[in-house]
């Protein structure tokens, strides 16, 4: 309630709430406050020791699987608990086509929820786990190909609200070990516009304002920020993208101080050229 009132946007937790009596007792409690809370959806159970979505794929490269009803047993429950409490959630890492269809679902009975993905998952499937490179273990796991369409077509018509960077850091010796013992999780800052631009807005499956609203204002209207707003003369922070420069993923291009990426060593085209923060 003091962080309520002192102005926070919103609440979340970067690990699953397991303890479904505890979620209902988190939005019974935010529900006279009016402010959000993001959640991430995963039953520890259900995944165990799956370090990939579970498919064909997952078989055919030997590593254990993550079923999806790990994420959608999840969701389905946090939806229910919504609908009990009316409180307004946020649902982090969206993976799965099953999951679109029950937030889809939730957002046709007018429940107050909005959901994300990660910009990893609406490039990348299993199939390009074929290389067992430790930097695509992420959590969740990327999605089978249905998954992949199920979730950049979401976003296309505003049921996935938002694209996330999901940003994780890790040091060269956390990572370079083997795939299913690396830590989950990939850098994705400096890289998400550009990779997004190249695969989405060029080919022509997403336009540019399709794509800057899932990373700008709609994530902006999840935490109930309202972007149009900004008047003339209103401080506002604003991006500055060239989309035709050329750069290197490496270290010396890159301000993070970490370099877990699939992406390092390759030329990419297009990159933030300066950003204003007021």
């Amino acid at each position: 309630a003091d962080l309520a009132v002192a102005g926070v946007v919103g609440f979340a937790d970067g690990q699953p709430l397991e303890n479904t009596a505890l979620v209902r007792r988190v939005l019974e409690y935010l529900q006279p406050l009016g402010k959000p809370v993001a959640l991430w959806c995963c039953d520890r159970q259900l995944k165990s020791n799956g370090v990939m979505r579970e498919g064909p794929d997952s078989l055919r490269f030997g590593l254990p699987g993550n079923p999806a009803t790990s994420e959608t047993s999840a969701i389905a429950a946090l939806i229910e608990l919504v609908a009990a409490t009316e409180t307004p959630a946020h649902i982090m890492r969206v993976s799965t086509a099953r999951s679109v269809e029950l937030i889809a679902s939730a957002k046709s009975q007018g429940l107050p929820i909005t959901a994300s993905t990660t910009w990893m998952h609406v490039l990348l499937d299993t199939e390009s786990l074929k290389s067992y490179n430790p930097n695509l273990n992420l959590d969740p796991p990327l999605g089978n190909p249905s998954d992949l369409l199920a979730l950049r077509q979401a976003v296309r018509t505003g049921i996935v609200d938002a694209i996330a960077i999901d940003h994780a850091p890790y040091t060269y010796e956390e990572k370079t070990v083997a795939f299913a013992e690396a830590p989950p999780g990939a850098i994705g800052l400096e890289l998400a516009l550009p990779l997004l631009w190249q695969h989405l807005v060029e080919t022509g499956e997403f336009s540019a304002l399709q794509l800057w609203q899932a990373l700008s204002s709609r994530p902006a209207e999840c935490l109930k920020q309202n972007l149009s707003a900004i008047a003339p003369g209103q401080k506002a922070e604003l991006t500055l993208f060239d989309p035709q420069q050329s750069w290197k993923v490496d270290r010396q291009n890159l301000r993070t101080l970490s370099q877990n990426t699939p992406w390092l060593g390759q030329q990419l085209t297009g990159r933030v050229v300066k950003i204003w923060i007021p």
